[in-house]
């Protein structure tokens, strides 16, 4: 019987390309992947504000000591 082989992508091997989701399944999918990870590490979910889903993280770029 052949043994399937898994082998490990190489560390200096070309990124995959990522796609953008469609603004509309981004709005649908941002709260239910909120909620699904808020559940795994046992908090309470919080609402998804407008701001949240365009994309960009919040708050400075400055490093904090």
């Amino acid at each position: 019987m052949r043994r399937a082989r898994h082998s490990q992508r190489d560390l200096f091997d070309e990124a995959t390309p990522t796609m953008e989701l469609r603004p509309d399944l981004r709005t649908k999918l941002t709260p239910l992947l909120q909620a699904l990870l808020a559940e795994a590490a046992g908090v309470e979910p919080r609402q998804a504000r407008p701001e949240d889903l365009d994309g960009k993280e919040g708050g400075d770029d400055q490093d904090h000591a």
